[in-house]
């Protein structure tokens, strides 16, 4: 009886015995397995929320430069800083953002400059245009180049402006040519019309001062001036016009020339004629007789162009037959008579026979 009673026991105590043990074998298992499933998915949780997160970098950021590429700089900004702040790693995003906070930056200024140039305000413009593209060039902003070609566009707005106010004094055709040289390169609106504003001022003062030669008769320096114009001016109807008109008064003047040059040689050579046969004219002259002697004296006047010297006068006594019994040759005083000058002249002769007349054969002298 014990012993069955004891047998039995055994068999009551057995599966408790078998049970405690897996017991204590299963429970380190099922805690690993817990901790590698928390961890499993703690990792699937991290992974899916960078995912999502890289997801949602990646469309802000293409979401900023799409809103960048059509200068919503707000939109832009704001993506870009979400996606900046949820990756302050990446170093691309932070430049995207300065890119796009720069470029609007530069933007208010170029439209700054605008404004400025419209409202006629171009003092200093150019200086701060030119300082402007250089920081943009440095900058090498992509963003930036429609605003490098919008500055471009107002650098030569501005430039028309500056040549515009220069046009309100007075240019030389030099000065004018350089500005219609920097017009002839602008494709901005308005350049057209200021070239031709340049073009009729180049025409104005190569007329002008053509004019002033024309009237003293330099008709080569005019007609210099005006090929001049016309180089920079082909084809001006008021240019070719003037040069017609003053080849036409050359034409005139040397066939004047011609005809005063012809009248003159043969004035000058009356004038010769005269002063060698003509010049020296008797103006008074008296005879008086004492006893044998016979005294001449009167006066010449030099009647000619040009000076004359050594007048020397001959003169004669006739009898009643025509027949010359007494001769005699006589020097003026003073020697050298200028034109409309006047001299004296004496002399006497000893007559023993009776005599008629007496006369003042001829008259010499030297041209000077």
């Amino acid at each position: 009886m014990k012993n069955d009673q004891s047998e039995n026991k055994t068999s009551s105590r057995s599966p408790s015995k078998d049970f405690s043990e897996r017991k204590r074998v299963l429970t380190p298992l099922r805690f690993f397995l817990i901790v590698v499933m928390i961890s499993l998915i703690s990792l699937g949780s991290v992974f899916g929320y960078e995912t999502w997160t890289n997801q949602k970098v990646t469309e802000w950021k293409s979401a900023g430069e799409n809103a960048a590429f059509y200068k919503n700089w707000d939109e832009a900004e704001q993506n870009l800083a979400r996606a900046a702040n949820a990756r302050p790693e990446y170093e691309s995003l932070r430049d995207s953002l300065r890119a796009v906070r720069q470029a609007e930056s530069f933007e208010k200024q170029v439209t700054k400059l605008e404004d400025q140039l419209e409202n006629g305000n171009d003092e200093n413009a150019q200086d701060e245009i030119d300082n402007l593209i250089t920081k943009m060039k440095e900058n090498q902003n992509e963003l930036l180049f429609a605003e490098q070609q919008r500055m471009l566009d107002i650098k030569e707005k501005a430039l028309l402006i500056s040549i515009k106010d220069d046009l309100n004094e007075e240019l030389s055709i030099q000065s004018l040519a350089g500005k219609l040289l920097e017009v002839s390169e602008i494709e901005e609106e308005g350049a057209a019309e200021l070239e031709e504003q340049i073009i009729d001022q180049i025409a104005s003062l190569s007329i002008r001062d053509a004019s002033e030669e024309l009237s003293l008769y330099h008709f080569s320096e005019a007609l210099d001036i005006i090929e001049i114009g016309l180089g920079y001016a082909p084809d001006h109807e008021q240019l070719q016009s003037f040069e017609e008109e003053i080849k036409a008064q050359r034409n005139a003047y040397q066939e004047e020339e011609y005809s005063r040059l012809a009248e003159a040689m043969k004035e000058a050579e009356r004038q010769d004629h005269f002063n060698r046969t003509e010049a020296v004219s008797v103006e008074d002259w008296e005879v008086a007789a004492e006893d044998e002697l016979i005294k001449l004296t009167g006066a010449v006047k030099n009647n000619g162009s040009r000076p004359i010297s050594w007048i020397e006068i001959t003169w004669s006594v006739f009898d009643e037959g025509g027949n010359v019994v007494a001769e005699s040759l006589t020097v003026v005083d003073p020697e050298y008579l200028v034109p409309d000058g006047t001299g004296s002249f004496t002399d006497e002769i000893e007559v023993s026979e009776t005599y008629e007349k007496v006369e003042i054969e001829s008259i010499t002298w030297y041209l000077e």
